[in-house]
């Protein structure tokens, strides 16, 4: 049975709340036309590249983390230059700016370039003139988490180096990703995120995803985590949940692609609900959007439809994008501001009613 239409306001509220996106994959934004541009400027192949983007669009379907791993490789493969990264965060903003977003604290892996020789500079300065593109012709600010990949050790330090290299164009934290499995255990990198913290970084690791509590534990033993990307498995332990919402630790939750790589079966079985009635400071987000046919705004439009939210869901979660953000406080105000002023527009009501 198919969830009832949305209330058109309701929508309209969706598409009118400024908001942040605290979890994205730069390299997963990439939509099938770029990605495919990218791949023939540079002389590469993508699946299904032979039926144009439709075929590539037909593999954006997988039948589990290791599936949906081998084409985000694929597609990462493809940048190579400093007008490919610009371009790609450029297109990343365009779409952002059409659903009112304002902000993206966006997750970028640096080594997986890096490695395959793509000169540290070229990134860097590619990341720079697209972060300064995309506030310019969108009025988007992208700031960088740059990711760590945990079964590449000795890839962790080269990515710090970066990542405080990159500190004044915009790189604000440094990520943790990768297969959460005791073999490749959180407690090693805790050296090189306390010297990341005390740079004034932040730590902003997934966990509790494809594992359960014990890798949120452990991110935030080892890694002082001040934001959980994912986190949906806390609820299996009632300690961990009680110590997050007494630390008011966000999770940065991704519905859709939590289905799309087989975490759930389907959108009414995510306990996105349940985290939020225990109390957990919880944000939407869309993780890598064209890869699971999702967007932020989708996000919202779904999640209202499976979980009957209204305006006060809705509303909650928009503030908590702003709110769980790291930018300036100024900014948090003014955008907490029109969002009141959207809520009074579209529904006459005020926040939290």
């Amino acid at each position: 049975m198919s969830a009832a239409p949305l209330d058109p306001r309701l929508v309209r509220l969706i598409d009118r709340l400024p908001k942040a996106e605290l979890h994205v994959h730069l390299e997963g934004s990439v939509e099938p036309e770029l990605a495919l541009a990218l791949a023939r400027k540079h002389g590469r192949r993508l699946p299904g590249d032979e039926e144009g983007p439709e075929g590539l669009r037909r593999h954006y379907r997988f039948q589990d983390f290791r599936e949906f791993v081998r084409l985000y490789v694929a597609i990462s493969a493809c940048m190579n230059d400093a007008e490919d990264f610009a371009a790609i965060a450029v297109d990343l903003a365009r779409k952002l700016a059409a659903e009112n977003v304002r902000r993206a604290e966006v997750t970028f892996t640096p080594m997986t370039h890096v490695a395959r020789g793509v000169p540290p500079d070229v990134v860097l300065a590619g990341l720079a003139e697209g972060r300064a593109r995309a506030r310019e012709a969108h009025g988007v600010e992208l700031a960088w988490v740059f990711d760590i990949v945990r079964i590449f050790f000795d890839q962790a330090a080269p990515t710090l180096e970066l990542a405080l290299r990159g500190q004044r164009d915009g790189v604000i934290g440094l990520g943790f990703a990768g297969p959460e499995a005791p073999q490749w255990p959180t407690a090693p990198f805790a050296p090189l995120f306390a010297r990341a913290r005390a740079a004034g970084l932040r730590s902003l690791p997934h966990a509790g995803e494809m594992d359960g509590p014990s890798s949120v534990w452990s991110a935030l033993r080892d890694l002082q985590a001040d934001r959980i990307g994912h986190g949906v498995r806390s609820l299996e332990d009632p300690a961990l949940l009680d110590h997050l919402r007494a630390r008011q630790i966000p999770l940065e939750v991704c519905p859709t692609s939590n289905l799309g790589i087989g975490l759930f079966p389907r959108l009414a079985a995510h306990p996105l609900p349940e985290l939020l009635a225990a109390g957990l400071e919880v944000s939407l987000a869309s993780d890598d959007p064209p890869m699971f046919a999702t967007s932020v705004n989708e996000e919202y439009r779904r999640c209202a439809a499976a979980f009957g939210w209204g305006a006060p869901e809705i509303a909650r979660l928009a503030a908590n994008s702003v709110r769980h953000s790291f930018m300036a406080e100024g900014d948090k105000e003014r955008l907490l501001a029109e969002q009141a002023a959207a809520l009074a527009e579209v529904l006459g009501v005020a926040p939290g009613t």
